[in-house]
């Protein structure tokens, strides 16, 4: 028995399936799309906070240092400026500028904190002796802060 009528002869598909898998796969292709630039955008922000974690511990590394070996605080040190002076006179100064953080004394480092935005420390001095600089840094929920203690162990 052979089959007659319209369907006998059909070997494809018509416009209206062919229309249909079309629209299909467009849709399944735009959410592909939205997650990939979903992904990417997670990963920049993550990129950036790895790059931005690394300046702050390079940055609080060459601090802690350099207080705990200063003998004092020096007397122009402001909320922008951290200048310590060591018990043979050396001097190491800190500044806060637009461009990011300077260390201005032996061995220089300028730019520690370049590039990296919405990251600029605040230099404090709680009534300690002098023997006290508080760093903190960041706004709000992300505030975060750290207390060094003079120790006058070496040289600047």
């Amino acid at each position: 028995m052979t089959a007659r009528g319209p369907t006998a002869n059909r070997r494809g598909l018509t416009l209206m399936e062919l229309m249909v898998s079309m629209a299909v796969l467009a849709v399944v292709m735009a959410l592909g799309l939205q997650l990939e630039f979903q992904t990417q955008r997670a990963m920049d922000r993550e990129q950036a906070k790895a790059a931005r974690l690394g300046s702050e511990a390079d940055l609080l590394s060459l601090l802690r240092r350099d207080v705990r070996a200063a003998a004092a605080i020096g007397p122009r040190s402001t909320e922008a400026r951290l200048v310590l002076v060591a018990a043979d006179g050396r001097r190491v100064e800190y500044r806060v500028t637009p461009a990011g953080v300077e260390r201005m004394g032996p061995e220089p480092a300028a730019g520690l904190l370049a590039g990296v935005e919405g990251v600029r420390p605040r230099f404090s001095y709680p009534a300690a002796a002098g023997r006290v600089v508080r760093v903190s840094w960041g706004e709000g929920a992300a505030a975060r802060s750290i207390t060094l203690h003079l120790r006058n162990r070496g040289t600047l």
